[in-house]
């Protein structure tokens, strides 16, 4: 039963297992393989092209399902047809009406439309897309209904929830900009910018990156939220804490490479300029933080496309964000919706009318 102890530890358990393999079993492999170790990264080569081919298959699938409405979600008013005149009462809209016991209504206005909120043309919408997926309005407008200590339930804006989903996503970005140095030799300026922007103390070497922290501290608070809100633990299965503990364990491991193990660096880059280039330079042996990290970045490639971490193609493509909100004035006929054969009453009622009289069902035409 979802929320239950077993339950927890099934899909709690379960998901660390399966990262713990990721990590665990490269390294136990180098050491089984000896020598031979580097035919642990053929299979590792394959897993940017598998993100590409799934990515493509589902964003595919995706553009050719069809969408037979028009269903924008809205969070404002809608534009209004020229006739419609509304009135305003307490700040909520209203039709004008005459006042009662001596009191007159107020004076009737045009209810201000909220443009980016309920888009009406196609720049609206771009503007409300761009909005909402870099400034993540959404997570800023939600309003959870949630139980307060000796109040009930009550609502509450989800203000952390926002500032922690900015940081990860902001951080994650920053890192991965971070890393092309490994692939790309001479690096591109604006790698050298973020690495110097970035630097969050000067004193320990390697300096230490604050998105390093930034990521780590908001992956732990994204984890310690789905464990503590017990409406979040009871719908969390083993796919909710899988990408949490693989992303921690990415994390996790690149810091200890960086600050605790001084991983060879040079080497490091070397190998991943070699991969970029279709060569192969291998290491001078085989690192366990490092298998552990390639493999864990590696296993989120393939796992990406095939997750609900493919929320950002899919809110592009989503009818609900992407649509303008003109039903008023447009209508909307979705040209991939298959044709259908349509039978009209008349037809039907020609082809069926004496068995309807037979069976007392009234007809148009006797």
């Amino acid at each position: 039963m979802p929320g239950t102890g077993r339950h927890l530890a099934v899909h709690i358990g379960g998901a660390l297992a399966a990262v713990a393999a990721a990590c665990a079993l490269p390294a136990l492999m180098a050491w089984l393989l000896g020598p031979h170790w580097p035919v642990l990264l053929l299979p590792l080569g394959l897993a940017p092209l598998a993100l590409v081919v799934l990515f493509v298959a589902k964003v595919a699938r995706w553009i050719r399902a069809p969408v037979p409405f028009r269903i924008p979600l809205t969070t404002g008013q809608q534009r209004g047809l020229p006739f419609i005149i509304m009135g305003t009462r307490d700040g909520f809209p209203y039709p004008p009406a005459t006042g009662s016991g001596g009191q007159s209504p107020p004076s009737p206005t045009r209810t201000p439309r909220r443009g980016f909120d309920n888009p009406h043309s196609t720049f609206e919408v771009v503007i409300r897309v761009l909005l909402d997926v870099f400034l993540l309005r959404p997570l800023f407008r939600a309003t959870p209904t949630a139980p307060k200590l000796g109040r009930g339930l009550a609502h509450g804006m989800a203000r952390w929830l926002w500032l922690c989903a900015a940081a990860f996503h902001g951080a994650l970005a920053i890192v991965a900009l971070r890393h092309l140095r490994m692939f790309l030799q001479p690096a591109p300026h604006f790698v050298a910018w973020l690495e110097d922007f970035d630097v969050a103390t000067e004193m320990f070497l390697p300096k230490v990156h604050g998105t390093s922290i930034i990521l780590l501290l908001a992956l732990l608070f994204l984890l310690g939220r789905r464990l503590a809100l017990v409406r979040v633990r009871y719908i969390s299965l083993a796919a909710d804490y899988f990408p949490l503990f693989l992303l921690l364990a990415i994390a996790v491991t690149g810091i200890v490479m960086r600050h605790l193990t001084r991983t060879d660096v040079t080497a490091v880059q070397q190998f991943a300029l070699g991969l970029a280039a279709g060569k192969l330079v291998l290491p001078a042996r085989a690192d366990f933080w490092l298998l552990a990290h390639v493999f864990s970045v590696g296993t989120l490639l393939v796992y990406f496309p095939l997750s609900k971490l493919m929320h950002l193609p899919g809110a592009l493509l989503s009818p609900t964000l992407t649509l303008a909100n003109n039903n008023r004035e447009q209508r909307y006929i979705n040209a991939r919706n298959p044709q259908v054969e349509v039978l009209h009453y008349a037809d039907y009622e020609a082809a069926f009318r004496d068995r309807m009289i037979e069976a007392g069902l009234p007809v148009e035409k006797e």
